[in-house]
């Protein structure tokens, strides 16, 4: 008998049968072989009953068909059963290790480890469950065996596989669902109302979510672990600050009252945690290391977005003057109030928080609010080094800044800078070159100085794009306008992908009002983050209410002088 066939060679370590009906186990165990080049009759699958996400019964089981599975391991009325049939096992030398096994393949490439007689093999749909990339599973293999991976270099085996992935859901009616990367892959959608009802169960489901998960105190969790059902302790006031913004910008849309207060009670949380009187004029939102601009300008959004410049008129003049105090003659912005070891970090997103702030101060014709000369300047700074050194980072915000002024004051410079940026940022967004799942994201694996994918990335770029658009159209750039939208309608797709939408995609969840509604930091990353909701729900608003532009604006006219 070949050895790769031969039962009783292997011991099956990542797939025990635990507590499976009388007979099962020892079919299983002493019948199954390990290596299949594909998925046919006499085939190993996969199975997990899950009842409330939570595992209760795995294993390995001989099946050629699923017709009957349910009964033959057990699971009861309500469980759901997940299904993997493995094929296309390929040997890994140990050098490969990364090349083949790709973060962005997790979640449909399986890896089997073989060591000292032992296997593991962990589908796909197990470590996506576990959120547990392949490097860190070889470590804990290893590292339970007391192994080193000089060890596993000279004993060791390792082999990739694909597999098909199905749930059986329980008795209650639903089918059973065939999944890709552990969910189901969101289709494009060419069309314009397509769009705006996309944007909208986009937002409704973050707004459920922000509803569900808002503390008595007012607080949202800033980052969770699905898999762990544990909420991270990490934190960072911008994205708790932009996320009050977006709130206070469903609530304008909606009318809804209970999202009003909703809220306004996350920016009084924001604001009694983080805000902090310098005592010389100057406020800014303070973290025990630093203080920074993007923060202040995001904090000073959130109170203008919320119609909360009353309750807080005191905090929002000291912001005001706080963030006046960082312009340079140089850099447009200086970005850190403290430490002075930071200042010049995150240049690129918080000059255009800061002049996005500044815009809407002016909007809204605050008291504090700079000249338009001074905006105008300190736009020329930002828009002369983003042409030395473009970076995509620094797009979303200042398009939005742009788009304000040029909306209040016709200046014909925004709007061309805004047509330039969002031109050079669009190959940026991925499409046919990657997986179904994956398109509409914005990445560049050839510049991975811009950073990795994001779902708050997508996020903000499809904001800025929301305004790049109506603006395009304004000015009779229609090709343009076009790009832009079908841009809008890939990132809208991407966005809804990253969602937790339904039982298919929250099968192994096992606490899912946690998570339904909010959106995944990739889509081979289940954590959570409070600015990926924040930001795909300020997309949504401006998708369902675009910005507007004077008729006077419109190609050939004069640019209305500066306010």
């Amino acid at each position: 008998m070949d050895e790769d066939h031969d039962p009783l060679r292997r011991r099956i370590l990542g797939g025990l049968l635990i507590g499976l009906p009388a007979g099962l186990t020892a079919l299983a165990m002493a019948e199954v072989p390990l290596n299949h080049p594909r998925p046919e009759p006499g085939t190993t699958i996969w199975f997990c009953i899950r009842q409330g996400g939570a595992a209760r019964r795995a294993g390995w089981i001989r099946s050629d068909s699923l017709t009957d599975l349910r009964n033959r391991v057990g699971a009861r009325a309500d469980e759901v059963v997940e299904i993997a049939i493995p094929s296309d096992f390929r040997d890994v030398a140990t050098g490969h290790f990364a090349r083949a096994f790709q973060p962005r393949d997790r979640g449909i490439v399986g890896m089997e480890i073989e060591f000292r007689g032992e296997v593991l093999r962990l589908t796909p749909t197990r470590m996506l469950a576990a959120n547990r990339g392949f490097k860190r599973a070889l470590e804990r293999f290893l590292g339970k065996r007391g192994a080193s991976r000089e060890d596993f270099a000279a004993e060791g085996r390792l082999r990739s596989f694909r597999a098909e992935q199905y749930l059986l859901p329980p008795e209650d009616g639903r089918r059973t669902a065939e999944l890709f990367r552990g969910g189901t892959t969101v289709g494009p959608d060419d069309t314009a109302d397509g769009a705006r009802d996309r944007a909208a169960a986009l937002a409704e489901g973050i707004a459920a979510w922000m509803l569900r998960n808002l503390d008595a105190d007012g607080g949202l969790p800033y980052k969770y672990w699905p898999s762990r059902g544990e909420v991270s302790p990490a934190d960072n006031a911008i994205r708790r600050f932009l996320t009050s913004s977006a709130l206070g910008r469903w609530a304008a849309l909606t009318g809804s009252a209970e999202i009003r207060a909703a809220g306004r009670r996350n920016l009084r949380f924001n604001m009694a945690r983080y805000f902090r009187d310098l005592g010389d004029g100057r406020g800014v939102i303070a973290e025990p290391r630093w203080a920074k601009l993007g923060a202040a300008a995001l904090a000073g959004l959130a109170i203008l977005d919320n119609g909360a410049t009353g309750e807080f008129a005191g905090e929002l003049a000291l912001l005001a003057a706080g963030i006046a105090s960082l312009t340079d003659d140089e850099l447009g912005f200086r970005t850190f109030f403290f430490p002075a070891s930071r200042d010049g970090q995150n240049w690129n997103f918080y000059s255009g928080e800061a002049l996005l702030f500044w815009a809407e101060t002016r909007r809204r014709g605050l008291p504090f609010a700079p000249t338009f000369e001074r905006c105008r300047s300190t736009f020329e700074r930002c828009r002369d080094i983003h042409r030395r050194n473009r970076n995509p980072a620094f797009v979303p915000w200042h398009t939005q800044a742009c788009a304000s002024l040029f909306a209040q004051t016709g200046h014909r410079e925004f709007a061309d800078f805004v047509l330039e940026m969002n031109d050079w940022l669009l190959p940026i967004q991925q499409w046919g070159e990657v997986e179904a799942d994956l398109r509409g994201r914005f990445y560049d694996p050839r510049r991975p100085e811009f950073g990795p994918p994001h779902a708050s990335s997508t996020g903000v770029y499809v904001e800025g794009l929301a305004d790049a658009a109506p603006l395009a159209r304004a000015l009779g750039e229609n090709r343009r306008a076009e790009s832009y939208e079908r841009a809008i309608r890939r990132g809208l797709r991407a966005l809804r992908q990253l969602q937790f939408r339904d039982w298919r995609d929250m099968f192994y969840i096992s606490r899912p009002e946690r998570v339904r509604g909010a959106l995944r930091t990739r889509a081979y990353d289940n954590a959570t983050r409070v600015d990926s909701a924040g930001h795909a729900l300020a997309a949504a608003v401006k998708i369902l209410r675009p910005i507007q532009f004077r008729a006077d604006q419109a190609p050939g006219a004069a640019s209305a002088a500066p306010g």
